[in-house]
């Protein structure tokens, strides 16, 4: 039985409607958007998880939350009539849906607020719905998205932010639309960026010690090296020293001699690890 469309192209033709079996793609359960240059050179890239990965670490690819309560809300055609019937405007491919996500996530999501953007759609069958304009490259589909106010909690809802996709062109899928179906599960697979913070535990002439903590969770993240973390002076000069990596509690050290009381901890960029990958979106300046 099919269970992929890896190459579909529309005609003015009339075709043939004699297909056995149809293929038919499942609920849409995640977004992920993208910058409007980001495509994938094959289907076989568009279907390799270590391609999603690198885009997604060189922010060309945004995976956003689990959605809830998606809603079609397209617009008909307008028409004027007279003693003739005119197109005023074709009508909108329009997608409304919630995400129940904390005020850091809600702040995130509202950094892309109006922008113009790629859509890449992950199904509850483990599919990704894009686009192929010439049957070779794969994109995502061109929206623009609007976020909404975050709404509180109520005793039966938890607090959610109201994000509406309107669609280039709604043509753009029915005519070049591609259903790709990995061996990996996009939705769990392709994950975004989590923000981390610095907390300074203690500091001395010879020691540093230091979390470093998820921005929403506060979970402290215990997978970084010393390649991880930047040590300079005010001035930007890196401080000499050893690194030692977190212990039960989650602390980091570094050590040496003659520590400036003022220095500068920080990432050193996207920072990829095996579980998650991570930016430390906040330097932090010792006194």
């Amino acid at each position: 039985m099919p269970i992929l469309v890896e190459s579909n192209n529309a005609t003015n033709t009339a075709r043939n409607t004699g297909a056995n079996r149809q293929v038919l793609e499942g609920p849409v359960v995640k977004y992920a958007i993208a910058t409007t240059e980001q495509e994938f050179a094959t289907t076989t890239a568009a279907k390799a998880l270590e391609s999603w990965k690198t885009d997604v670490l060189l922010k060309k690819i945004i995976p956003f939350y689990d959605l809830e309560e998606l809603a079609v809300a397209d617009t008909a055609d307008s028409y004027y009539e007279g003693n003739t019937k005119y197109k005023t405007a074709n009508g909108k491919k329009i997608r409304t849906f919630n995400m129940m996500i904390g005020l850091p996530s809600h702040n995130a999501v509202a950094s892309y607020d109006g922008k113009k953007m790629r859509l890449y759609e992950f199904t509850d069958k483990q599919e990704i719905k894009a686009i192929s304009n010439d049957g070779v490259k794969v994109k995502g589909q061109m929206v623009t998205i609007e976020v909404g106010k975050r709404v509180d909690a109520m005793k039966d809802k938890p607090p959610y932010t109201p994000v509406t996709l309107t669609y280039e062109d709604y043509r753009e899928f029915e005519n070049d639309g591609h259903i790709l179906r990995p061996d990996w599960s996009p939705t769990v697979e392709v994950k975004g960026i989590i923000d981390a913070i610095i907390e300074l535990v203690s500091q001395s002439a010879t020691s540093v010690k230091f979390k470093v903590l998820e921005n929403d969770t506060k979970d402290p993240i215990t997978s970084l090296k010393n390649d991880d973390i930047s040590y300079t002076t005010t001035d930007g000069a890196a401080i000499t020293h050893s690194f030692i990596v977190a212990d039960a509690n989650g602390v980091y050290e570094l050590t040496g001699t003659d520590f400036p009381t003022k220095g500068i901890l920080n990432g050193t960029g996207v920072l990829a690890k095996v579980e998650d990958s991570y930016e430390i979106i906040a330097e932090a300046i010792m006194h």
